[in-house]
Formats: structure tokens, sequence, C-alpha cells
């Protein structure tokens, strides 16, 4: 039997988000390490563009423990250096929100999308 192609519907995902979605950016800040001659070093700040499309949750979907009032879903392309995760900062034009989950689409391990439940920080 032959293995489906998932190439495909991944580009069509990404063409979408990029005819109706927005530039952004990820953001997530890396505990620094220890050197032994210096000491502690500073935390690294991580940041990669990707591209995003914001969309507003139904109200049935508002269960006021995972996805509360006024969170928002992020369909966001797999085209950033590094996967969306909790408590990364994601920026779209002035608006900052935080990831609060990522549910990544990856059919046979290949990454369609990213569906992240973000929240205003």
């Amino acid at each position: 039997m032959t293995k489906f192609d998932y190439s495909r519907p991944a580009a069509t995902a990404k063409r979408l988000l990029d005819r109706f979605g927005q530039a952004g950016a990820i953001s997530r800040s890396m505990p620094g390490g220890y050197d032994p001659e210096t000491g502690p070093t500073a935390p690294v700040e991580l940041q990669s563009p990707c591209t995003v499309a914001l969309l507003e949750f139904d109200n049935r979907q508002i269960d006021g423990e995972l996805v509360k009032i006024g969170d928002r879903r992020a369909l966001i392309a797999p085209d950033a250096t590094f996967e969306p995760d909790a408590g990364d900062v994601l920026t779209v034009g002035a608006e900052v929100v935080q990831v609060v989950r990522n549910r990544p689409l990856k059919p046979a391990g290949v990454i369609i999308l990213h569906d992240c439940i973000v929240r205003d920080s």
C-alpha cells in the first residue's frame, strides 16, 4: 500500500496562511547557563518569524478551564525555526499574546500546522 504524501496538504495550509494570515513572531526565553570561569550567564531570547491567523473561539468551545473567555486560536504555519510551546510569546502586529497550548496537526509525523490556544499576556 502506498503511503499518503502529506507534503501537498502542508503546502496548501502554508499557502492559505500566507494569503489570509499575518506575519508574526514567536519568542522564547531560555534560561542562562553556568560558566565555571565567569559564573551564571544571561538568559537567551530566541525569536522566529512565522505566519499566523488569529481566530476567535466559538462560545461552545469555551470551557472556563483550558479555554477561557478572551482566549483565541492561533493557526501557525510550520515555517518557524522552533515549534510554539506553552509559555512562548506570539507577537502579531501590535498584539502580544502568550501560548497556552499547542496541538500540532501532524498526521504521519508531518506537521501541517500548529493549532494553538493563546491568551492576552
